[in-house]
């Protein structure tokens, strides 16, 4: 798991609620090579990562979206494909 990121959604959410901060929610894929290409790129740029501190981050592996539990997650936040990024704010969760 990348460093910062929490694996788990009710992890990070628990987490984001304590620490009444805004979220970040990454559904990815192994397979998706977009979602790939941005860990590697997007996520490792200085000016992402400083914008994003101030979040609780979560990398939610939808690597079957028609199989549950990425089902019912991809359905909340209405995603129709991979990657999706969500944001909430604390209020939201």
């Amino acid at each position: 798991m990348k460093a910062g990121w929490h694996a788990s959604l009710a992890d990070g959410l628990a987490a984001a609620a304590r620490e009444q901060k805004p979220v970040l929610i990454d559904l990815w894929t192994t397979w998706c090579k977009n979602c790939l290409t941005m860990d590697k790129t997007t996520f490792e740029d200085p000016k992402v990562t400083s914008a994003l501190a101030g979040y609780v981050k979560i990398k939610f592996q939808a690597e079957d979206p028609d199989q549950q539990p990425a089902k019912a997650v991809m359905q909340r936040f209405e995603a129709i494909g991979l990657p999706t990024y969500v944001i909430l704010r604390p209020k939201n969760f």
